[in-house]
Order: C-alpha cells, then sequence, then structure tokens
C-alpha cells in the first residue's frame, strides 16, 4: 500500500477570482434554505390572536408577497378612525403593545419589571418582526390620522409582508453569503469550489 500527499491552494472568499466567487455563490444558493420562516408565522400567529383578524391566503418569496385577511370586528369598529380610533387602541391593546421595560441592578445580575417604563421592542415572540408588524400601529398611536381600523390592520400586514420579502431576499444575496463565509471561515480552491466539502468527499 502506498500513501500519497495532496496538498491545496486554499482561498479565503475575498481572494476569489470574479467567476470563482460567482460559481461558489451559486452553490450555496442551490441549497440555501430561508430559515425564518417559523419565526415569521409565529410573529403573524401572536398578532391575530390578539387582533380580531385572520390572514385567509398568504405567500412571499425574494420579490413579491401577497396576501389577504378577514377583519371579524363589527362594521362600527372597522370604520374608527381618528382620536375615537386612538382611545380604542389604548383601551384594549396597551398592554399587548407595550410591555413593562425590564431594569437591571448595577452589577447585573437581578432585574424587575419598571411599574413606570415601558417599551415596545419586540413585544409579541421577541423577534424583530414584531416590530414590524406593529410598526404602523405605533406609529398612528403617535399622530392619529383618517385611518380606520380596518386599513390600519391592512397597514400592519402590508408592512409585515414586505418586511418578511425583504428579509429573505437579502438572505439570498451575495452580501448575504460573503458574511456567511466570513463567519464561519470558509475557505475555497481555485475554482470557488468548497474546501471542507472536497476533504470530506477525499476522506470518504
Amino acid at each position: 500500500m502506498r500513501k500519497e500527499t495532496i496538498t491545496f491552494n486554499v482561498y479565503q472568499i475575498h481572494e476569489l477570482t470574479v467567476e470563482a466567487k460567482e460559481n461558489a455563490y451559486n452553490h450555496w444558493l442551490n441549497q440555501f434554505n430561508y430559515i425564518w420562516d417559523y419565526e415569521n408565522r409565529k410573529t403573524l400567529e401572536q398578532f391575530e390572536q390578539i387582533f380580531n383578524i385572520k390572514a385567509n391566503k398568504w405567500s412571499y418569496d425574494t420579490d413579491s408577497y401577497y396576501y389577504r385577511f378577514t377583519s371579524y370586528y363589527s362594521k362600527k369598529e372597522d370604520n374608527l378612525k381618528g382620536i375615537r380610533l386612538l382611545k380604542y387602541l389604548v383601551n384594549n391593546y396597551w398592554t399587548y403593545l407595550f410591555v413593562p421595560k425590564t431594569i437591571w441592578n448595577r452589577s447585573y445580575k437581578k432585574k424587575r419589571n419598571s411599574r413606570v417604563f415601558v417599551t415596545d421592542d419586540c413585544v409579541l415572540t421577541g423577534y424583530y418582526m414584531d416590530y414590524e408588524i406593529l410598526r404602523p400601529l405605533y406609529d398612528f398611536m403617535k399622530a392619529p390620522d383618517n385611518t380606520t381600523l380596518y386599513g390600519l390592520m391592512n397597514k400592519c400586514l402590508d408592512n409585515f409582508f414586505n418586511a418578511c420579502k425583504d428579509d429573505m431576499a437579502y438572505m439570498v444575496s451575495e452580501e448575504a453569503f460573503e458574511d456567511d463565509c466570513l463567519e464561519n471561515n470558509s475557505e475555497f480552491l481555485l475554482n470557488g469550489e468548497l474546501y471542507s466539502k472536497l476533504i470530506k468527499i477525499i476522506d470518504q
């Protein structure tokens, strides 16, 4: 039996030629899986549980989004607007939209909930999409206008699905690919083939 030693020149992503980098990106893209769909769904579900609506049909991808929803509010509630709508939101949803701010002691070992200060930071599930779906509500509460409750619910869903689309588009971008390579310290051969994958094939 004879053993041979094989040596390879390996490169970081920024050291590849344009063609090799494109080859590496396309291979990465073929194996791409959008991992944040579950978190997005949880945000939407929490929103639906709090507010009296249901998104019946919806979808999103890297280029577009689509949704339809049903409001289960009364016609009178659907048409609330201005200061009347603001009072309705404050009376019925304040505790969902704003939660007590966490106060830490100086050593950051103990915490308590403030009785005075509140926050609107990711109040549904703790994921940043919470703020995206609720942003139109916060904006309205700062400056009430003639938007109806039905229109406000529509703005919330539109903002949410648009944010999902944008997030998915970024996740498949070359910028995200390069960030992933740097984070995982990925190495490549001159043609853009992933070095760690080649090692696994040789080991087999």
